[in-house]
């Protein structure tokens, strides 16, 4: 397919506006261009006829920002950034950079931590920060570059990619899963909860019981429920996913056919305008290829 042109003004004239925009002064913005003040402001009074659109608010020799002018400085300040780092990949064959990542507890611990060392094996000047957390504020945390989530997919002000949906089912140790004949028996065992009962009231939907199992613990997490439970206390709520690494070893079994599909998931969650440079790219492919790789 045809990539539609992009009609675009020149360059020099959005780099006069932003550097005159972001210096707050024409002979400034000139200094640093290393051109005259009247150059800068040919190239300005060029976008503005380009635009149809006033971008600067002249008073002899001052000026202020339009109400457009303060929009588009932003936007083309962010535009300069990624085509500098798009410049420094050309400049440099390694991948380095820090890259930042939250992750909720047990995916982290379970799955992330695990899976990723061939990815920094790889690309030795890569780095990575993880923040293993359930909190909401690290989706929008201004040093998080990627955020999975489990949830409805929908986070304002952010784009989400589906990760994968999961199935809800018990889990527990051996020891516990010898006592438990049928879902009546979970009256008589501590039912351990992350931080909310959505995931097992799910799962209870698909099992006919008349009253609910009273014996209730809140761990806080994720990962701390299933850990107890893979410790022999209890019985978790898990899911195909964050369970498997305990699953496929026989730590963790399911005691019961049952399974239910959640109505959340996993997603991957980044900025709308992300400064994506190529050490975040290469992270962010990591994860979609391998997060589906993992579990099929």
């Amino acid at each position: 397919m045809q990539i539609p042109y992009r009609r675009l003004p020149s360059l020099n004239s959005l780099r006069a506006f932003e550097a005159t925009a972001r210096q707050g002064s024409i002979t400034r913005a000139a200094e640093e261009l290393g051109v005259t003040q009247s150059a800068v402001s040919h190239q300005i009074k060029t976008l503005e006829t380009f635009t149809g659109t006033p971008l600067l608010t002249r008073r002899g020799n001052r000026f202020a920002l339009t109400p457009a002018g303060l929009r588009t400085m932003g936007l083309l300040g962010e535009g300069f950034d990624l085509l500098a780092d798009a410049v420094a990949d050309l400049q440099s064959p390694e991948i380095r950079g820090e890259v930042v990542i939250s992750c909720p507890p047990a995916m982290t611990t379970l799955w992330l931590i695990k899976a990723i060392t061939p990815l920094l094996s790889s690309h030795p000047e890569l780095r990575i920060g993880l923040r293993s957390s359930v909190e909401w504020k690290a989706v929008i945390g201004s040093d998080v570059d990627l955020c999975i989530r489990y949830g409805n997919g929908v986070w304002k002000n952010h784009r989400t990619i589906l990760l994968r949906e999961v199935e809800l089912f018990p889990v527990c140790s051996p020891a516990v899963a010898a006592g438990l004949q049928s879902p009546h028996d979970l009256h008589g065992v501590p039912l351990l909860y992350a931080n909310d009962d959505n995931d097992w009231e799910t799962w209870f939907s698909c099992v006919k019981m008349s009253t609910m199992p009273q014996i209730r613990h809140y761990m806080g997490n994720d990962f701390l429920a299933i850990e107890t439970a893979a410790n022999g206390f209890g019985v978790a709520i898990g899911d195909d996913v964050t369970c498997r690494y305990y699953l496929d070893r026989g730590v963790l079994v399911r005691p019961f056919a049952e399974r239910k599909k959640s109505n959340r998931s996993f997603y991957l969650i980044e900025r709308n305008r992300p400064n994506q440079n190529i050490a975040i790219r290469t992270v962010k492919e990591w994860i979609l290829n391998n997060f589906s790789k993992d579990w099929d």
